[in-house]
C-alpha cells in the first residue's frame, strides 16, 4: 500500500512537461510517422526528464493529461486524447488564425517566477508581463516579491490584483483591436455568473433558462428542466476577466488547457532567466537589487528574440492543424503492455495554473 501511494505522487506534473509528454507523443505521428508504445515514451521521458516511473504511472500521468483508453475493432487497446481537449485546441487555433487575417494584434500574457541564485531562503520575484510580435508592452511589467514558498504564481496573485493591473500596466498600451491571450490561472477563472444547481428553485431554473433564451415547457418536472440546464450551461460559461476586457474594446483567447507552448511568452521566459542567472553572481544581494536585475534583464530582450518567439508558435499552430489532418490521432498501440486499463473516460479536470 505504501509503494502504491508513493507512485501516485509522481503523477503530478507543470503544463511545461504536460507539454512535453503530449509533444513526444506528436512527434512519434508526424516526424517518424510511427506509432508509439508505452516502453518507448517512458524511455524518451526517462532520458529526458529524468522519469522514473513504471508504466503503471505513465498510464496515470496521460489519463491527467486528457488521455482515455478505447478499443480498436479488433479489439485492441488504444489512447486517445480527450474530444473535448482536442476541440478546445482546434477552436483556438482557427480563432488565432482568423484574428490574424483581420490584422489585429496577438498580445500574450503570463506569468513567471526567478528565483534569488543565492539565497537560502529560496526567495522568488513574481513576474506579470504581456508582449506582441514587437516585444513586450511598454510599461506593462509587474514585478514582486512572493509571500508564498510553495512555487504556485497563483496564490500571490488574486483577481483583484490582476484587474488593477490590467487597469494600471496592461490595458492602457496595449495597440487598437489588441486580442488577449489568456491561460487558465485560477485569477482568470471567477464566473461572471452562477449557474442553477439541483438544489436551486424551479423558478430559478426556469427564469435562467428564459435569460438565455433556451425554450422549456413549464409543465416539465424540476428534474426535466435541471437536465435541460446541463445540456446547455456548458456553452453559457462566461468569466469577469474576458467580459471586463471586452467591455474595455479588446478581444480575449484563452488557450486550451495544458498548451503552454502555444504561449510565445514561455520561451521569453527562458530567456529572461537565462539573463537574470549570468548577472545574479553576487553574495546576499538585497531584494531590490534583483528587481532591478530583472527590469534589466527585460531590456536586453530584443526584438529578433521575440520575432522568433512568434515564429516558433505559428510553426507549432501549422504542426496542430496538420495533425489533425492525420489518419491516427493521439493513438498509441499498447499491443505490447499488460493493458489491464478499463475504457472509462477521465474526469480529472484540466484548469492549468
Amino acid at each position: 500500500m505504501k509503494d502504491r501511494r508513493k507512485r501516485e505522487n509522481k503523477v503530478d506534473i507543470d503544463g511545461l512537461t504536460a507539454d512535453f509528454v503530449r509533444g513526444t507523443i506528436q512527434e512519434f505521428y508526424i516526424v517518424h510517422k510511427q506509432i508509439p508504445t508505452l516502453p518507448k515514451i517512458r524511455s524518451i521521458l526517462n532520458e529526458k526528464l529524468g522519469f522514473d516511473g513504471c508504466l503503471s504511472t505513465l498510464r496515470k500521468l496521460l489519463r491527467k493529461l486528457g488521455f482515455t483508453w478505447r478499443k480498436t475493432d479488433n479489439n485492441r487497446k488504444v489512447l486517445v486524447e480527450r474530444h473535448d481537449i482536442q476541440m478546445l485546441r482546434l477552436q483556438y487555433l482557427k480563432k488565432i488564425t482568423e484574428y490574424r487575417s483581420q490584422g489585429r494584434p496577438i498580445v500574450y500574457t503570463g506569468e513567471s517566477y526567478v528565483f534569488k541564485t543565492h539565497d537560502r531562503k529560496n526567495t522568488r520575484f513574481v513576474l506579470v508581463h504581456a508582449g506582441t510580435e514587437a516585444g513586450f508592452i511598454y510599461n506593462a511589467c509587474l514585478v514582486y516579491k512572493a509571500n508564498s514558498a510553495t512555487g504556485d504564481n497563483n496564490a500571490n496573485l488574486s483577481f483583484e490584483n490582476y484587474v488593477r493591473w490590467l487597469n494600471n500596466k496592461l490595458l492602457p498600451n496595449l495597440p487598437d483591436r489588441s486580442v488577449i491571450v489568456l491561460d487558465k490561472a485560477s485569477y482568470h477563472n471567477t464566473r461572471a455568473e452562477k449557474f442553477p444547481t439541483t438544489a436551486s428553485k424551479k423558478s430559478d431554473m426556469e427564469q435562467w433558462l428564459t435569460s438565455k433564451g433556451i425554450q422549456f415547457d413549464s409543465s416539465m418536472r424540476k428534474v426535466e428542466i435541471y437536465d435541460i440546464i446541463k445540456k446547455y450551461k456548458s456553452n453559457c460559461i462566461a468569466y469577469e476577466i474576458d467580459n471586463y476586457i471586452k467591455s474595455k474594446g479588446f478581444g480575449v483567447l484563452r488557450l486550451p488547457p495544458y498548451h503552454p507552448e502555444l504561449n510565445a511568452l514561455e520561451n521569453i521566459w527562458g530567456v529572461l532567466k537565462n539573463f537574470v542567472a549570468l548577472g545574479d553572481v553576487e553574495q546576499n544581494m538585497i531584494d531590490s537589487d534583483t528587481e532591478k536585475l530583472i527590469y534589466d534583464s527585460i531590456e536586453k530582450i530584443t526584438s529578433e528574440t521575440w520575432r522568433n518567439a512568434f515564429n516558433s508558435i505559428i510553426k507549432k499552430e501549422a504542426d496542430y492543424m496538420k495533425y489533425f489532418d492525420t489518419e491516427f490521432e493521439f493513438n498509441i498501440n499498447l499491443q505490447d503492455d499488460s493493458g489491464d486499463e478499463t475504457d472509462t473516460e477521465d474526469n480529472t479536470s484540466y484548469d492549468s495554473s
